[in-house]
């Protein structure tokens, strides 16, 4: 059975997100602020006459939040029936593969090893496949 991946990068590096758990993939233009959010919220941004949270995934790999750039993408997902914006450094390519995930390594460092969920190989590379789901709500995967 073939599966599509869209290939982000976060943090300088390439991970894979199922393609059924994008909504679609938009600029940023601007976000505004959430007094006292979580650090990982990068704030709140308008698309389609709807307000979402922009979720910053560098904040998850290095501790350190990223620096909204105008025109910065974002992955559009849907997560519990609401919207949220996963804020990338790019959007490479949808890719089909036709290879299972591959679990873990125990290796990975701790930013990594906290989002990914498995390893694709593809064309040669392998991918650090990534949950969404954790990145909108850490804490239930901690409390899991």
């Amino acid at each position: 059975m073939k599966e599509l991946y869209l290939i982000a990068v976060i943090s300088g590096e390439k991970v894979v997100i199922p393609a059924e758990q994008v909504d679609s993939v938009v600029n940023v233009r601007e976000s505004v602020p959430v007094p006292s959010a979580a650090p990982f919220i990068a704030g709140l941004f308008a698309l389609r006459s709807r307000v979402l949270t922009l979720i910053d995934c560098q904040f998850f790999v290095t501790g350190e939040p990223a620096d909204l750039t105008p025109g910065q993408p974002a992955i559009v997902v849907n997560i519990g029936g609401c919207h949220y914006g996963l804020l990338v450094d790019a959007v490479i390519d949808v890719v089909q593969s036709v290879v299972a995930p591959a679990p873990l390594p125990g290796q990975l460092p701790a930013g990594w090893s906290d989002i990914g969920r498995a390893l694709l190989d593809f064309d040669g590379s392998t991918y650090l496949l990534i949950d969404p789901d954790y990145m909108v709500n850490p804490a239930l995967r901690r409390a899991a």
